[in-house]
């Protein structure tokens, strides 16, 4: 495929408000040994993007630089050590990026990188999917069988953007060993990626409960997930009171017993919420918890509970790259389920030059089951 000198692409200069964004004409990249360049068909708008370019929210990142999110793409053109990848794939992209030679190290890519991270961030890994091409390293980049994706099971492009989504609460659930049968509390559910972690658990087989404060919202996924994957999902309204949320936590789990594991994806904001020390509560003799959200100080954590009922804790940041593998077999052989077959709407999709209002309709639409793309 003949590339372009040069393409359109999405550029952040500073942090402020208004947002220093702008679509600028910026050199296309090459393809040279170890990675890819690749059509970006569809990429994800984050809810709390505002927050993050203007400064609000502390991402560290190199400027200036062209934003990026998980994506949908076209491959252009394959560095020569390629094996399998070619031309014309459809391919998901992975934001992930990990220093090759030292994997504990890693960015994400166009959004966030801090100490020797910094380094990738800086120099060949700068710039993100907010562009007409990606330049990616062949190992983030996921090949996707689009006769039956799109084909047979009726997909768009659109709605495969929604495993870049799934992919983040399935390395915690991953980690944390859930298994078909087992029961799973996840809090707060009705955020993008509680509610991703809702349909995660329960494309793995688990019953889930799904918690958190709108009583409305919950009941709205209970109607509609519970009936996609066998009624295995019960909700409970979460009212702040340690002892109250507890029990009825439990008595939301089969026969009272407790969960098997929990998966939380706490905003900053709730940093003080009573919620953890329930969920832990709400858990078994050798349950396991994953630590996956956003808050920035410490939490309260009942530890003579978690020690005589030998809970273990575990924070995951991200997933390793054989839960894409995975994740991807699973919604080809269908167990997965993607678009308004998962509950989930692509509600608004634009162009680079309409970025402020992708923004602007993202963060108005947080929840889950709304998704807000750029298609460069």
């Amino acid at each position: 495929m003949s590339l372009p000198e040069t393409h359109k692409a999405l550029v952040l200069s500073s942090f402020k408000t208004p947002l220093d964004l702008s679509v600028q004409s910026v050199p296309t990249p090459r393809a040279t040994p170890g990675n890819a360049v690749v059509r970006v068909l569809a990429t994800h708008v984050f809810s709390y993007g505002k927050d993050v370019y203007s400064g609000k929210l502390p991402y560290p990142m190199t400027l200036p630089l062209t934003p990026g999110a998980g994506a949908v793409c076209r491959v252009a053109s394959v560095g020569s050590d390629a094996v399998s990848l070619k031309e014309g794939d459809l391919v998901l992209v992975d934001i992930n990026v990990r220093a090759r030679d030292d994997p504990s190290i890693n960015i994400l890519h166009g959004l966030f990188a801090t100490g020797p991270a910094e380094r990738m961030m800086s120099g060949e890994w700068r710039h993100g999917s907010y562009a007409e091409y990606l330049k990616a390293p062949l190992e983030n980049i996921f090949p996707l069988d689009e006769q039956v994706l799109t084909k047979q099971m009726g997909y768009s492009i659109h709605d495969l953007l929604f495993i870049t989504t799934l992919m983040i609460p399935f390395g915690g659930l991953s980690d944390i060993d859930v298994k078909p049968g087992d029961t799973v509390i996840v809090a707060p559910a009705t955020g993008s990626f509680g509610g991703a972690a809702v349909t995660m658990a329960l494309a793995m087989g688990a019953k889930v409960v799904a918690a958190g404060r709108n009583e409305s919202q919950l009941k709205a996924m209970e109607s509609l997930l519970g009936g996609i994957y066998d009624g295995r999902m019960t909700t409970v309204k979460l009212v702040g009171d340690v002892e109250e949320d507890t029990k009825a936590l439990v008595n939301a789990t089969p026969r009272g017993q407790g969960a098997d594991a929990f998966i939380d994806f706490s905003p900053a904001a709730a940093a003080k919420s009573t919620h953890i020390k329930s969920c832990l509560m709400a858990l078994k003799s050798f349950g396991h918890a994953a630590f996956m959200g956003g808050i920035r100080e410490d939490v309260s954590i009942p530890y003579p509970l978690i020690m005589l009922k030998s809970i273990r804790i575990q924070g995951r940041f991200m997933y390793e790259r054989a839960s894409v593998l995975k994740l991807v077999a699973m919604v080809e052989a269908g167990l997965v389920k993607l678009g308004k077959k998962a509950g989930v709407e692509v509600i608004g999709a634009y162009g680079l030059e309409d970025a402020e209002k992708a923004l602007d309709l993202a963060e108005a639409n947080a929840g889950f089951g709304k998704e807000v793309i750029f298609i460069p």
